[in-house]
């Protein structure tokens, strides 16, 4: 099998497959994962994403890729389906908490309701001609919700027209398709660790996948401790604060486990 590693995304992505084909649609799929960044990202200039960031509240239409577009149309929907538990447009939040960086700390509630008043999936609008525009001054896109789902579903369609039948794909183990089977034929085995354990005795169950999609979240990497609370990264775009923690007050936050290959 054909194994390598790269930092793309803001992830460490690690492809492995196997067939006559196997380095070319490796590193095709690297090249395509290193476009989307520049597509997706808001810190690539010119991207698609920053100048949605640079032009909200105009009123101008932006036109952005079919990649982008896409993800819009999807987040769109979903946002409405779940009464805006799922937001594209939370960035103004994620950057205030700044959790993951050096400037994490605790906004006020009045910073925090200033944030809010910047964050509405329903002043997102889209033009069904590849136009896009947030309609409030202040309003930003974060797609990390979003952006390797989508990875995965591209480095797959890669490794299919590659003849790839057995492979790993893992953007970073938050996320991974396992293809067909493992270098012993047998389903790819995928450790749930516990976030809050370490060394031996950590994993808390194990699952097989074969041509399956895996994909978690957790609040033992990014976050930060407060009076005795644990903050994590996980917004609530309805609430201000990270989820499963109270509107004024936050309470102890549930752990979610984080995938291993094993």
């Amino acid at each position: 099998m054909v194994q390598k590693s790269e930092l793309v995304m803001d992830t460490v992505a690690q492809l492995t497959a196997e067939g006559p084909e196997a380095s070319q649609a490796v590193e095709e799929s690297f090249a395509r994962l290193r476009e989307l960044e520049k597509i997706l990202s808001n810190y690539e200039e010119g991207s698609d994403a920053a100048r949605l960031r640079d032009s909200a509240g105009s009123g101008q239409w932006v036109q952005v890729s079919p990649e982008m577009y896409h993800l819009l149309e999807v987040s769109q929907k979903y946002s409405e389906l779940t009464e805006g538990a799922w937001d594209i447009t939370a960035a103004p939040l994620v950057k205030l908490w700044g959790i993951g960086t050096e400037g994490a700390r605790v906004p006020s509630g009045e910073e925090i309701e200033q944030a809010k008043a910047k964050v509405d999936w329903r002043k997102l609008e889209l033009n069904g001609a590849g136009g896009a525009r947030l309609l409030e001054k202040g309003m930003e896109l974060d797609l990390g919700g979003i952006a390797k789902g989508y990875a995965l579903d591209e480095v797959r369609k890669i490794y299919m027209r590659h003849g790839i039948e057995n492979g790993l794909i893992d953007l970073g183990t938050s996320s991974i398709y396992a293809v067909g089977a493992n270098k012993e034929r047998k389903p790819w085995r995928i450790g749930l660790r516990h976030p809050r354990r370490e060394g031996a005795g950590s994993l808390m169950a194990t699952a097989e996948a074969a041509d399956e999609a895996l994909s978690t979240s957790g609040d033992y990497e990014r976050f930060f401790e407060a009076e005795g609370v644990r903050y994590h990264h996980i917004i609530d775009p309805r609430t201000g604060y990270p989820a499963w923690c109270g509107k004024e007050t936050a309470a102890a936050s549930r752990p979610v486990s984080v995938l291993v290959v094993i």
